[in-house]
């Protein structure tokens, strides 16, 4: 009879049993895949809960038996204990929410799992797809991701149905690409034929420069030209801003004021000037013209016989008759028209009103009256004018004075009392002889009546001796302006300092402190901090009888605590602390994965898993038991139980499993082995933590013998996998073109402690270690640095890793690599880790920081982020190193300390700082997911990158933009800086390496500014908010040039002229030294004084040198003199360029389990059949099936 064909077209699994029969030349035990046997759940077993079901039809790889899941459309969903009612909701009766739909197995919106609401997020793939099911906000406005799997999209399905369902998925991703493609053809062209506003803006400023001019400037492609007219206009911008500082400080009073016209004070007429109606002119030049009584041999005023007018008044001289007082004064003797000759006698004063009624007088002739009188009033306009007589309100209201004030005039109504007898004096003018208006302003009262009126308009002609000192209205306003700016400013300096200094007496001690009981304690800690920074002791040898030795005795002791609150226990078992743990302390594991399998023997068994998952449990990659074996010595041993209960009593909190994660580039032996070293040695468990390194590309740095990453493999031991067997994976890198397509090699094994270690050997822990290199791909070996993709790139496999673990979405090659790897060195799945201490390659750690760091993670979980300080090792190298002590002191203990009060530190340096991996949220122990966001890894991986901001952002600030992207999507979570957490780090020595360094720095804090000011949910309201003090700061940051130059001169010009300009100058003492105020308050290191002088005196280096080099060079992406390779250019040194298209078929991405899945198809061709079907519950202690 002819053998019948596998028919894998129509997906039988009949014909899958058939082929791999055929292929191995053996008869396959077959299930019933029409009516499969009932699988038996264990209710209390939590793995087997309905939310972590999988399943579907076909072939259980692991339990001999088809899996028992209901399919779409096959009735109604089981109960609690079934696999199939936290899977697939089919046409019948879903799990407590009534009907399913069809199909894809999606959940309708008004209904949702478990009765919670539709405002969360649905991790996992529904049916076939993979898609993550979105809603709207819960509780507090944040998004609750739930690790489940529903529908067939995980179910172990019929090969035949893998194959066709990866070529739709090949298929619409090629569809996906070439629609990318297309639309980016589309979007070119429409941004070529319609710019942007800022591309517009930026080609009308640099309208000058056509591209043929460029081309010779040195700027050949249209990018770096676009780049080049961004700066430019950039510039422009800042120089504007600057202008207006300038405005504001110098002209805005001048403007608004006008100019200020001359004046003299009452009383202060010098002899050489003569007061004529309240003016002051210059009369030592002046010849009175030939006149009667006047002798020709001189004719000069202030010579004899002349009476003396040097500095009196003249005005009786040149008396205003007839004019606004005709028909209100009249006289006994006057014309035909009423006219009168004189109101007062034609007389001298003195300039001050003292004295009493003059007499006599120079005749009628001498008061210039009739036709003389005009001549002589045209003759004074030829006298120098030397100011108007001003008073003050003090003069006003002296005693046995008569003077009001009336618009800003002042008049003398004493005078009145002195007019000729031939005047008539009406009855109203009795209230200003008497006094009742004396020392008042009498504007207002003046204007009720015409008569009124009509008298003050000729008070004002005959007795107005000055004006009085009083502003404009443009200076008042211009007064406010600069006051109630002086008031904000001075506000936000003094708010920043208080806060700051209430910070670090009350706040800093409590975050992640455990140890110090007393002040005495925490000023002794900062003095063995300082001599560690130094270099002057070891943080680990001490006189046995200090106090210090015993404080660190108890710290080493806590170490290897072998359990953390995501322990499961069978019930009535014992944990290796002694405690009893019930099966009602349950606790649901990410991932649908079951409990990880301990190698301790005191461990209890692992709890059975459920069918629907057993095909997951058992990953592991090849390793010999001898390695294992020799892997457990060094994290055993007596005083394992003994430690845990004490590590947890002093910190108060559970332990976290943290990641501590070093990325690398071109760092040299040493500048490596002390990271590491420091990271390894630090007092947290080794049980909690895993130390990851990922190499930058293949890099030797510049006078290293060794690569990079040879350096790293050299610091590990107990390889997993050899070394030399290890062979690179693909994964998608941020990079566009073809280099978005990236190898690298995985290493796991365990950290190799230096000879010279400064720690005891019998202290040494056996530190989980991974090593990834990006090796590149085979087309870019032959380049100056393969595999180079960037320190974003390195810091997205993590976290890309993370969220892909989280939600069960499909992987690349390399991370199913990474997954086993993590799995196999720390026998725990990579779900279970919750925080990521990022450290630089240069950064020595503290040993108790990483304890501290996670203690105040622990302690609070609305802590999203935070960063220790950072201190400088080579202090007293250079004059550069020198004057960089105080600025890093001043950046964490003022502007870190003042915004962590609020908790919105702007900046975690990615030198030293810990993210949060996901959160815990609500009493049902969901899990939101931060650093592992989609959001956020979705904005940070922009591989896209063709702007002057986003360059700026991306390739010289990543580590800063990733704060800002945390704090824009989780503005309510908190950023935090934790002083109780210290390292160390060597600065530059060099001026060019720091003028490198700090064009990246500054240029970089711009452009996160400009994205941190457009965020609303931060804290607070208006002026009083930590967006107006972010706008501030952004101000602040591009006038640095203008503000220290205008302060230059300010402090100049104090010393030349009068006034001195107080407020700026008050400002200026209020910027620079409460500083200094906030150094005695807070450390007590007086020190740091003398740092501070050092500081001042290089303000010009740092608010104009630096500032306006970065300024300048605002199209200049590399990273210049900091990162050295061997035979590299540095002007070339650029992730932003595109080469090439993405070949995205070259990436094959699967789900683990299906990656899983193959590879033991792979292994059970190879050893047979009989061995890949061993049940779980039949594996013994020392891990997953080989």
């Amino acid at each position: 009879m002819k053998e019948r064909e596998p028919d894998l077209e129509n997906g039988n699994s009949d014909d899958l049993y058939l082929e791999l029969s055929q292929t191995l030349g053996v008869q396959l035990p077959q299930g019933d895949t029409q009516h499969p046997p009932q699988a038996h759940y264990d209710q209390n077993n939590d793995s087997n809960h309905p939310r972590h079901g999988r399943h579907g039809s076909g072939l259980s790889i692991v339990t001999q038996s088809p899996n028992m899941g209901v399919r779409r459309g096959d009735g109604a969903g089981a109960g609690v204990g079934g696999g199939s009612g936290g899977g697939h909701y089919g046409d019948g009766q879903s799990y407590r929410n009534g009907q399913g739909q069809d199909r894809a197995g999606y959940h309708p919106p008004a209904q949702s799992i478990y009765g919670h609401s539709n405002n969360q997020y649905y991790g996992g793939g529904h049916g076939n797809s993979n898609s993550i099911y979105r809603g709207h906000n819960t509780h507090d406005g944040e998004k609750t991701y739930y690790n489940d799997h529903h529908g067939n999209s995980n179910s172990a399905r019929s090969r035949p149905e893998q194959l066709r369902q990866r070529d739709l998925d090949k298929a619409k991703a090629e569809r996906m690409e070439k629609r990318k493609k297309k639309a980016s053809k589309v979007d070119n062209k429409e941004s070529s034929r319609y710019p942007t506003t800022w591309v517009a803006f930026s080609r009308m400023v640099t309208c000058c420069f056509p591209p043929p001019l460029l081309h010779l400037m040195g700027k050949h492609t249209a990018e770096i030209q676009q780049a080049w007219r961004e700066k430019v206009a950039l510039v422009s911008i800042i120089f504007c801003l600057c202008f207006a500082v300038g405005f504001l400080t110098f002209g805005f009073n001048v403007v608004l004021c006008g100019k200020e016209p001359n004046r003299i004070r009452h009383g202060h007429v010098d002899e050489n000037s003569a007061v004529l109606l309240g003016r002051t002119y210059l009369l030592k030049d002046f010849n009175h013209p030939p006149a009667p009584e006047i002798p020709h041999v001189t004719s000069n005023l202030l010579a004899k016989p002349f009476p003396n007018a040097g500095g009196k008044d003249m005005s009786f001289m040149f008396q205003n008759i007839n004019m606004a007082c005709k028909g209100v004064l009249n006289g006994r003797q006057h014309d035909e028209y009423g006219n009168v000759w004189n109101y007062f006698p034609c007389v001298i004063t003195s300039a001050d009103g003292s004295g009493s009624r003059p007499l006599g007088g120079l005749g009628r002739q001498g008061c210039h009256l009739g036709s003389e009188s005009i001549k002589a009033r045209q003759f004074i306009k030829r006298l120098r004018f030397m100011g108007e007589v001003y008073f003050s309100w003090e003069d006003i209201v002296q005693p046995n004075t008569n003077y009001a004030v009336y618009n800003g005039m002042v008049l003398d109504f004493n005078r009145i009392g002195w007019m000729e007898d031939n005047i008539v004096i009406p009855p109203g003018f009795e209230p200003f002889i008497n006094g009742s208006f004396a020392g008042k302003d009498i504007s207002l009262s003046m204007s009720y009546t015409k008569e009124r009126s009509a008298i003050i308009k000729c008070l004002v002609d005959i007795v107005k001796v000055g004006v009085i000192d009083q502003l404009s209205l443009g200076c008042v306003v211009a007064d406010i302006v600069l006051y109630v700016s002086l008031i904000v400013i001075l506000s936000v300096v003094l708010l920043r300092f208080f806060l700051a200094v209430i910070f670090g007496w009350v706040l800093s001690w409590r975050l992640g402190s455990f140890d110090e009981k007393t002040f005495a304690d925490k000023l002794r800690r900062q003095e063995i901090i300082e001599a560690w920074v130094d270099g002057n002791t070891s943080p680990y040898v001490d006189s046995p009888n200090s106090a210090t030795n015993r404080r660190a005795q108890r710290i080493r002791a806590n170490v290897l605590p072998a359990n953390s609150r995501f322990s499961v226990h069978e019930s009535g078992t014992t944990t290796p602390n002694g405690s009893n743990v019930s099966a009602a302390t349950e606790i649901p594991f990410p991932l649908g994965l079951p409990p990880p399998i301990r190698r301790w023997k005191s461990m209890p068994s692992s709890p059975k898993p459920s069918q629907s998952n057993s095909s997951l449990a058992g990953s592991s990659m090849p390793r010999s038991d001898q390695t294992r074996s020799e892997s457990m010595k060094l994290i055993t041993g007596s005083r394992l139980n003994a430690s845990i209960s004490k590590l947890k009593g002093e910190l108060q909190c559970p332990l976290l499993h943290t990641l501590m994660l070093v990325t690398c580039y071109s760092e040299g032996v040493d500048g490596l082995r002390a990271t590491c070293e420091s990271l390894a040695n630090t007092s947290y468990p080794s049980t909690h933590k895993l130390l990851l390194i990922i190499a930058d590309g293949l890099i030797r740095g510049d006078g290293e013998d060794k690569s990079t990453p040879d350096i790293c493999l050299d610091m590990m031991t107990d390889f997993i996998v050899p070394r030399e067997e290890v062979e690179p994976q693909s994964y998608i890198a941020i990079a566009d073109g073809v280099k978005r397509h990236n190898m690298a090699k995985i290493y796991a094994g365990y950290y190799k402690y230096a000879d010279d270690c400064e720690r005891p050997m019998e202290e040494r822990q056996k530190v989980p270690m991974i090593v990834i290199v990006k090796c590149g791909t085979p087309a870019e070996a032959a380049d100056k640095k393969p595999g180079n993709r960037g320190k974003r790139d390195s810091q997205i496999i993590l976290m890309s890793f993370l969220q892909k673990v989280m939600f069960d979405e499909r992987m690349t090659p390399l991370e199913y690599e990474f997954f086993n790897a993590f799995w196999n060195v720390t026998t725990v799945t990579p779900d279970f880790y919750e925080l990521v201490l990022m450290v630089d390659a240069d950064t020595k750690v503290y040993p108790d920081s990483l304890t501290r760091m996670v203690a105040c993670m622990a302690q609070d979980p609305t802590v999203m982020g935070l960063c220790g300080e950072t201190k400088i090792a080579n202090k007293k190298e250079t004059w550069v190193s020198m004057i960089q002590v105080f600025e890093y002191y001043i950046s964490h203990h003022l502007s870190k300390a003042f915004e962590s009060i609020f908790g919105g530190v702007t900046c975690l340096p990615g030198c030293f700082c810990m993210y949060r991996i996901k959160a815990p949220k609500g009493p049902n122990r969901y899990w939101v997911p931060v650093l592992a966001n989609p959001d956020i890894v979705e904005h940070y991986s922009e591989n896209v990158v063709d702007t002057l901001h986003k360059k700026n952002l991306l390739l010289l600030g990543e580590d800063r933009y990733l704060t800002t992207l945390m704090l824009r999507t989780f503005p309510k979570r908190k950023m935090m800086f934790v002083p109780q957490a210290v390292c160390k780090t060597q600065v530059p020595t060099s001026f060019p390496v720091l003028l490198s360094q700090r064009r990246r720095w500054i240029n970089s804090t711009i452009h996160n500014l400009m994205e941190l000011v457009l965020i609303r949910d931060l804290c607070g309201t208006f002026c009083f908010s930590m967006q107006f003090v972010i706008f501030m700061e952004l101000v602040g940051t591009v006038v640095l040039p203008a503000a220290i130059s205008f302060t230059m001169y300010l402090i100049v010009i104090s010393f030349i002229i009068t006034p001195v300009p107080i407020i700026p100058l008050m400002l200026l003492a209020a910027i620079l030294g409460l500083p200094a105020v906030l150094i005695l308050m807070t450390s007590r290191k007086f020190v740091y004084v003398g740092w501070m002088g050092m500081y001042l005196l290089s303000l010009p280096i740092w608010n104009f040198v630096l500032p306006v080099y970065a300024f300048w060079h605002f199209d200049d992406f590399t990273w210049g003199q900091t990162r050295k390779v061997q035979g590299e250019d540095t002007a070339k040194d650029s992730h932003g360029s595109k080469e090439g298209e993405f070949d995205s078929s070259k990436i094959v991405m699967k789900k683990w389990c299906e990656f899983e899945r193959e590879k033991r198809i792979k292994l059970g061709l190879t050893n047979g059949i009989t061995g890949w079907y061993q049940p779980m519950s039949t594996m013994g202690q020392d891990g997953p099936p080989q």
